[in-house]
C-alpha cells in the first residue's frame, strides 16, 4: 500500500534529533523525504561512529530518507536548492537564529520562489523573545522548562534529567510533522503555503499537563511563598536545594507533582528475582492491590484519593511494608493475582528484551532495515497503524551523499552538469552515490 503522504516532496535541512525525527515521521508517511546535508553531514553523523559518517543516533531518526550533499556557501549550491525549493512542498528547518537568512535558504527568500512551500522551522527557544538567540539542546530545554526539577524530586537533591530518550527533541518532532500535516490540509483549502515554528522550548512546556496547570484559587499564594524563599535563597548565596528539601520534609506537596513517594500504588518495587510495576490510578484497584499484598490503608475507604490524607510516618511505615512484601516473591508470582484482579502491572523489562516480545512481534513494531554499509538493522518502526495505508518506511538511514546525483538528475541537471558541479564542489557525491 501507498502511504498517506505519497506524492508529497519534502526537502529536509535538519541536523541532530528533532527536526530529523520529523523528517523520519513524513518519510514512514510516504513522503518523498530528501535530506539536504552540508560537506561534512549532519553532526549526529560524527557523535560515536561506529563506520564511516554513519553513527546509532544518525541512523535511528533518519529511515526513509535520501541524502544529497549540498554546500550552501556556494553559489551551485544555493542554485541547487533554489531549483529543489521549485517542486517541493515542505522544508524542515533547524538552523540556529540567523543562518538560514545568511545561506539564502530562510522562508522569506524561498517562499518567492513558492508561494505554497510550507517552511517548518525547529529552534531551540523559538524565533521570539529574550531567549531566541540562544542555542540549546534537549537536556537544556529539560532543565529550562521545569522538567529537570520535577524528575529531581524525592532522589538525592541533585537534578536529573530524563536519558531515556530526547523529550523535548522527540516532541518537538511531533510537533514539527503535526504541523506540517495541517499546514498542507490547509494548503488544499486556501492554496497558500506558510511558515511553521516549533521549538524545544515551547514542547517542553506543553508537556508537562501537571506542573503547568495552576488552578489560582488554590495555587497563586503557596507559588508565590515558595518564589519567595527561592528568591531570598538566592540572595543569601545558598542553595534552592535547602529550600525544596525541607518543603518536602515538611510534607509540601508542589501543584501537579505526582507524589509518587507517598503513593505505593503507583510504584515500582523489587522483587525476589527483578522488578515489579503496578500503576493504580483510582481507589478500586487500589484496593485491589492492598488486598493482593495483604495491607490496611485507610486512605481506600472511599472512591476519593488523597495520598497525604495519612500521617508521614505512618505512610513510610506502610511503604516499608509493602515493599518488604514485594521483596518476598518473584514476578512471575505476583503476574497472576494482579492480573486476575485487573491491576495494571508486569515486570520492569530492559530493552534488549524487546525485540522478541511477543506483543512487539504481534504489532509489528520492530522492523528490518538493510542498510548498504552496515547491513540488517533493526529498530523501532511507526507506532501509528491504518487500515488503507502503509506508514513505516522500509528504507534504512541515507550514507552521506548517497543520492546527490539521483536527486540532481531527477532537478532536471543533465550529467556533464552534475560532473561540473561535482567538480566545482558545490555538491558532492558520496561513496555508494
Amino acid at each position: 500500500m501507498a502511504g498517506p503522504l505519497s506524492g508529497v516532496r519534502v526537502i529536509d535541512f535538519t541536523e541532530y534529533v528533532a527536526g530529523p525525527y520529523a523528517g523520519q515521521m513524513l518519510a514512514d508517511m510516504g513522503a518523498d523525504v530528501v535530506k539536504f546535508e552540508p560537506p561534512i553531514g549532519d553532526f549526529w553523523r560524527l557523535t560515536n561512529m561506529i563506520a564511516a559518517d554513519e553513527s546509532r543516533g544518525f541512523i535511528s531518526v533518519n529511515r526513509g530518507k535520501r541524502s544529497i550533499v549540498v554546500d550552501l556557501k556556494t553559489d551551485g549550491g544555493r542554485e541547487v536548492v533554489h531549483k529543489a525549493v521549485e517542486t517541493a512542498d515542505v522544508m524542515l528547518s533547524s538552523y540556529r537564529p540567523g543562518v538560514a537568512s545568511r545561506l539564502g535558504v530562510d522562508y522569506e527568500t524561498l517562499s518567492k520562489i513558492n508561494p505554497g512551500l510550507i517552511y517548518a522551522r525547529n529552534t531551540a527557544f523559538g524565533p521570539n523573545g529574550p531567549y531566541s538567540d540562544k542555542t540549546g539542546f534537549d537536556l537544556v530545554a529539560q532543565a529550562m522548562t521545569g522538567i529537570v526539577a520535577f524528575e529531581s524530586q524525592g532522589k538525592d537533591g541533585h537534578p536529573h534529567s530524563i536519558t531515556t530518550a530526547a523529550i523535548t527533541d522527540y516532541l518537538s518532532g511531533m510537533n514539527m510533522a503535526f504541523g506540517v500535516v495541517n499546514a498542507l490540509y490547509q494548503r488544499t483549502q486556501t492554496g497558500k503555503g506558510q511558515m511553521i515554528d516549533t521549538s524545544l522550548f515551547a514542547s517542553g512546556l506543553a508537556m508537562q499537563y501537571r506542573p503547568l496547570l495552576s488552578i489560582e484559587m488554590f495555587d497563586a499564594e503557596g507559588r508565590a511563598e515558595l518564589l519567595g524563599l527561592l528568591d531570598e535563597a538566592r540572595e543569601q548565596g545558598t542553595s534552592v536545594d535547602e529550600v525544596l528539601a525541607q518543603q518536602a520534609a515538611t510534607g509540601h506537596v508542589r501543584p501537579g507533582a505526582p507524589a509518587v513517594a507517598t503513593n505505593p500504588y503507583y510504584q515500582i518495587y523489587k522483587t525476589r528475582d527483578g522488578h515489579f510495576v503496578i500503576g493504580c490510578l483510582n481507589n478500586r484497584l487500589r484496593r485491589a492491590a492492598a488486598e493482593i499484598v495483604g495491607v490496611q490503608d485507610s486512605r481506600l475507604a472511599t472512591n476519593e484519593w488523597d495520598s497525604t490524607a495519612l500521617d508521614i510516618e505512618d505512610a513510610a511505615k506502610l511503604n516499608a511494608r509493602i515493599a518488604e512484601v514485594f521483596a518476598s516473591k518473584t514476578n512471575a508470582e505476583w503476574l497472576t493475582p494482579f492480573e486476575a484482579a485487573g491491576v495494571p502491572c508486569g515486570p520492569v523489562r530492559i530493552t534488549e528484551e524487546l525485540y522478541d516480545d511477543p506483543q512487539v512481534h504481534a504489532q509489528n513494531l520492530v522492523v528490518n532495515l538493510e542498510h548498504p554499509m552496515l547491513g540488517t538493522i533493526r529498530t523501532v518502526g511507526s507506532p501509528i497503524k491504518m487500515s488503507d495505508a502503509e506508514t513505516t518506511s522500509h528504507r534504512a538511514s541515507p550514507m552521506l551523499g548517497q543520492h546527490t546525483r539521483e536527486v540532481l538528475a531527477e532537478l532536471g541537471y543533465a550529467d556533464e552538469a552534475i560532473d561540473a558541479m561535482i567538480a566545482s564542489k558545490a555538491v558532492r557525491q558520496g561513496d555508494a552515490g
